[in-house]
C-alpha cells in the first residue's frame, strides 16, 4: 500500500496534465492544512499485489483527534479488479472542530486474511464566526432543523425575551455566514408554488447539511418511475427525492441520514435498478 496523498480536490481529468494521475486530476496540499475554504479532504493511494477475484477489499477511513479518539469512520467495499488500483476518497469535514487530526486508511483483504494501515497528520484551521447580534437578520430565528424536538419545543415555549436569548446563544455555537446562504439558496432553487423554497424537503437537507458533493438526476420520467434526485455527501450521508406528480415537488422517500425518516411505500416510483440499489 501506498503513502496517503491529501489533496484538496480531486476531479476526472483526461487532459494528462502535470496534475494527474490515470484520468484524474489530484491537486495536492502540502502542508496539510484545511482551511475555511476547504469542504472536504480528499485523499488519493495505491494498493499492491490485489488476487483479482469476485471478493471485496474493506477500506476503513477513520478522522482521529488529539485524544485517539474517531470524531469521524466511513467504511467502504472495494472490487477486485486489478492487480494494483488506484483509489480516492473524499469526506466532507465542515462540521469538524479546527484541531490537528491524523487521517487513517485501513484496508482488510479478507480473502487473503491480509491487512495494510496508513497515517498522515492534517489539522483544520478556520476564523472564528463573526458575533451575530441583529435580530433582524435574514433567517435568524430560523433554527428549527438544528434542534431536536424537544429542544425546538422548548424554544417555542419561551417568551420574547428567552427566545432573544436562545437565539444569542445558539448563534454563538453555529455559524450565521455559513448558514444564511444555504436559505438563501433553497429559496432561490427549490420553492414549490408558495412554498418557501427551505420549508421543503430539498431545501431542508439542504439548509441542514449544506450542498450535496453529487447529485444523480432522472429528470424524465416514464410509465416505470418518476423524475429523481440522488443526494450523497462524501460524509456517507444519501438522500433520493422523486418528483411523484410531475409538478417539481420532489418529496424525501429514502435516506440514511439520522432524524430523517424514508418512505418505503413510495419505493415504487423510483426505476428498478434504484430500488435495489436502496433496499439490497
Amino acid at each position: 500500500m501506498s503513502d496517503l496523498l491529501l489533496a484538496s480536490e480531486i476531479t476526472r481529468d483526461t487532459s494528462g496534465g502535470y496534475l494527474t494521475k490515470g484520468n484524474l486530476r489530484v491537486v495536492p496540499l502540502p502542508n496539510h492544512l484545511f482551511e475555511e475554504h476547504h469542504r472536504n479532504l480528499f485523499v488519493y493511494y495505491e494498493i499492491y499485489d490485489i488476487l483479482p477475484d469476485t471478493g471485496e477489499i474493506v477500506v476503513i477511513y477513520s478522522i482521529i483527534d488529539q485524544n485517539n479518539k474517531a470524531v469521524r469512520k466511513i467504511t467502504r467495499k472495494l472490487k477486485k479488479n486489478f492487480s494494483t488500483q488506484a483509489v480516492n476518497f473524499g469526506v466532507n469535514i465542515e462540521s469538524i472542530p479546527p484541531e490537528n487530526y491524523i487521517f487513517r486508511v485501513e484496508v482488510f483483504d479478507s480473502t487473503l486474511n491480509i491487512s495494510a494501515k496508513k497515517e498522515v497528520p492534517f489539522a483544520i484551521k478556520r476564523t472564528p464566526p463573526k458575533e451575530v447580534v441583529a435580530e433582524e437578520l435574514p433567517y435568524y430565528r430560523e433554527i428549527e432543523y438544528f434542534l431536536n424536538n424537544r429542544e425546538y419545543r422548548h424554544f417555542s415555549s419561551l417568551n420574547e425575551r428567552g427566545k432573544e436569548i436562545y437565539l444569542k446563544k445558539f448563534w454563538e455555537r453555529h455559524n450565521y455566514q455559513e448558514i444564511a446562504p444555504r436559505f438563501e439558496y433553497a429559496d432561490a432553487h427549490f420553492g414549490e408554488g408558495d412554498r418557501p423554497g427551505f420549508k421543503t424537503d430539498r431545501g431542508r437537507i439542504y439548509v441542514k447539511f449544506g450542498p450535496p458533493d453529487e447529485i444523480e438526476k432522472s429528470t424524465v420520467g416514464d410509465e416505470e418511475a418518476k423524475p429523481f434526485e440522488h443526494w450523497q455527501y462524501y460524509n456517507g450521508l444519501e438522500f433520493i427525492f422523486v418528483d411523484i406528480r410531475g409538478t417539481n415537488e420532489f418529496v424525501l422517500i429514502w435516506t440514511n441520514a439520522p432524524g430523517e425518516k424514508s418512505q418505503p411505500v413510495l419505493f415504487n416510483y423510483l426505476p428498478s435498478s434504484k430500488r435495489r440499489e436502496i433496499e439490497k
